[in-house]
């Protein structure tokens, strides 16, 4: 075991929260005596199943209004729960100013969360070797012909996958084949930001889609989960049926195989991205190559709702160890504040 793990976790850390910019929460009411609990979306989603955190963490909320008042606080290590850079965009830049005051680490910090935007991500990881991420532009649509217009002007080649800033899990997202088709497509046009996405066929030799998200924490890597489906709309629902003895000996294999493979390539989007803690929905190409749809500290990462015994059991242990390990060193936390003048 390094020195750096086992350096003693620290005694009061500031963990940052808030509100979206829509103030949108969901209230979670179980029949019982437990009182109701808000849901708020687009966090690092890890709280639940490291609550120990919360003993030392001194909560701090920021609001979706503009301007940040003064904030009296001790200089401690801050741990960033804010993940969608859309969503949370005015808060993660006051939780930006805060951290610079403290001028202590950063987990996830602000400043790098901020640049995750569908987008963003495209852009930074367009130079990184071995990572292939289909262009994307975010844009006002407030009809077909200015989005048709907009298109035209950044020469993004269709087919294009267009959804709504700040959704997530393929929510209202639409392929778009041609460009005679933007009129007639179920777009919500109006005053809502757009992301468009240049559609790339993943499909594999044998017709089947894979979708492997793979998880970072520090300076290791862990495979989540492979969705096997027959679209290229894949979630956990559309998997199709009897992948479960591949999609268990992907995740055997990983460590000692597919890792060594691939590890250049994920710690060069870490590095790009300067997060701590995120994951990567990819398609692994036959030359190697990672085809990045996304990278986030917002992946719905940790929860499993099968029937224990399951495969994905293990997997989610090993990330919350390291995970646990790498909130109680903040010296190796990416965000590092910047050396004194």
């Amino acid at each position: 075991m390094s020195s750096d793990s086992q350096l003693r976790a620290p005694d009061e850390v500031i963990l940052i929260r808030g509100a979206p910019f829509n103030r949108h929460c969901r209230i979670d009411v179980q029949d019982g005596f437990d009182p109701p609990r808000f849901v708020l979306s687009g966090t690092a989603s890890f709280l639940p199943y490291v609550p120990e955190l919360l003993s030392r963490a001194r909560q701090l909320w920021l609001s979706p209004r503009r301007g940040l008042k003064p904030l009296p606080m001790r200089r401690l290590p801050v741990i960033n729960y804010l993940a969608d850079a859309d969503i949370y965009e005015v808060a993660l830049r006051k939780a930006d100013l805060i951290v610079q005051q403290l001028r202590k680490p950063a987990f996830n910090a602000p400043a790098a969360v901020l640049r995750t935007g569908r987008d963003e991500v495209a852009k930074g990881l367009s130079g990184v070797e071995g990572v292939c991420m289909p262009r994307t532009i975010r844009t006002p649509a407030p009809h077909p012909e200015a989005l048709g217009r907009t298109i035209a002007v950044e020469g993004l080649n269709f087919p294009l996958l267009i959804r709504p800033v700040g959704a997530h899990g393929g929510d209202d997202m639409i392929k778009v084949d041609r460009p005679e088709d933007l009129q007639a497509a179920k777009i919500r046009f109006g005053n809502e930001l757009v992301y468009v996405t240049e559609f790339v066929d993943f499909a594999d030799a044998d017709g089947l889609y894979r979708k492997h998200r793979v998880v970072v924490v520090g300076d290791q890597i862990f495979l989540r989960h492979v969705i096997i489906g027959e679209s290229w709309l894949l979630h956990a629902s559309r998997r199709t049926q009897n992948t479960e003895a591949e999609e268990q000996a992907a995740l055997a294999a990983f460590a000692e195989q597919t890792a060594p493979a691939i590890r250049s390539s994920v710690m060069a989007v870490a590095e790009a991205l300067s997060l701590d803690y995120f994951g990567i929905d990819c398609s692994l190409r036959p030359d190697g190559s990672l085809l990045v749809f996304e990278a986030n500290a917002c992946m719905n990462v940790l929860h499993n709702d099968a029937p224990s015994p399951s495969m994905w059991e293990e997997p989610i242990a090993a990330i919350v160890a390291a995970l646990r390990e790498l909130l109680a060193n903040p010296g190796r936390w990416r965000g590092q504040p910047a050396a004194a003048a």
